[in-house]
């Protein structure tokens, strides 16, 4: 029996996984970058706590994540490292190291397909939140933890790992404030989307807008240290998450959006060798345009758009085939088209 999707999740999920693949391009700009990194990947975890449904044993919960998550992120991964021998442009490359730090998964270092495996130990203590069910104290706690968390990245000496960084495997330095968005989700759900919906009108949207567009201009005006002034990252989740909520809740889907939002996962793990045969292609064939556009921030941003949307559509063939013809790769033991 497949669970219905609901709607403005998936549009979330297409509008930050857009966001994600255009990340990764060269064309990028630092304008939007500023626009989309407060809430790309937080409404990832927003999203999945509140699409979160409890009553399985810890055991079977586990199971579940390990097969659709866990599975598909070291398969994919490993793939793409093999991969990386055909298509990846860069010679001399040590392949049994990319192997050992994929495994070690250290955040920004050879971290293949990091977010389903910090999404995977994210869900562990999720379950125990979710469990005992007590949203007056869960969330102060967790708050804290999160706060911790980003202390601990600040404090802690870059030199003390041989990775030269605070961050620990497997993403526990962040698992907290990766639970928090997820708590919020999932209690959003419960305790606040009804009267948030009331206030979901054009005149709420704009004033969101404009305050959004505020808070991100202010590090770029006064050009403060956002990791260490981490308290303001919080003020523009927040508001980024509400303002893509309130549109995705607002606009009519389709069956493009509706696909791409519900195959996100295999959309994050198929979308690197594609942009990397992209950027290649335009720096090598179309060389003087390519320059042409990255020389300006205005072009450079429309050309890193067009080329993300460019790869969600391109990528509709190969998530339908892996959806259809082998479920197995995500977890799945049949297709679900909807899903």
């Amino acid at each position: 029996m497949s669970i219905k999707r609901i709607e403005w999740v998936d549009t979330v999920k297409y509008i930050c996984i857009i966001f994600v693949m255009l990340s990764h391009l060269e064309s990028t700009t630092d304008y939007l970058d500023q626009f989309y990194v407060p809430f790309f990947l937080t409404g990832f975890f927003f999203v999945s706590g509140y699409v979160y449904r409890k009553g399985d044993s810890f055991k079977t919960h586990l199971l579940k994540k390990t097969k659709g998550l866990l599975w598909p992120w070291f398969l994919f991964s490993n793939l793409n490292i093999l991969l990386s021998i055909v298509i990846t442009f860069k010679g001399n490359r040590d392949f049994k190291q990319m192997l050992l730090k994929n495994l070690i998964q250290v955040r920004g270092y050879g971290d293949v397909a990091w977010f389903l495996v910090a999404l995977f130990v994210a869900f562990i203590p999720f379950y125990f939140v979710i469990k005992w069910d007590k949203p007056r104290v869960t969330i102060p706690v967790v708050c804290i933890l999160s706060v911790l968390s980003h202390v601990y990245m600040i404090l802690m000496p870059k030199s003390v790992f041989p990775w030269g960084s605070a961050a620990l495997p497997w993403h526990l330095e962040s698992v907290f404030i990766y639970l928090l968005w997820m708590v919020l989700g999932y209690y959003f759900k419960g305790l606040v989307e009804s009267k948030f919906d009331s206030f979901n009108n054009l005149l709420s949207r704009i004033i969101i807008l404009i305050g959004y567009i505020g808070i991100i201009s202010v590090p770029m005006l006064i050009h403060f240290n956002k990791s260490t002034m981490f308290i303001y990252g919080y003020f523009e989740s927040v508001l980024g998450i509400a303002l893509i909520i309130m549109v995705a809740k607002t606009i009519k889907t389709n069956r493009y959006i509706a696909f791409v939002g519900a195959n996100t996962l295999l959309y994050f793990v198929l979308h690197a060798k594609l942009f990397t045969v992209i950027e290649k292609v335009l720096s090598t064939k179309f060389s003087g345009f390519y320059q042409t556009c990255l020389s300006n921030d205005i072009t450079s941003s429309l050309l890193a758009i067009v080329i993300s949307i460019a790869m969600s559509f391109i990528l509709i063939i190969p998530v339908y085939v892996i959806n259809r013809y082998l479920p197995w790769m995500v977890g799945r033991k049949r297709v679900k088209e909807s899903e």
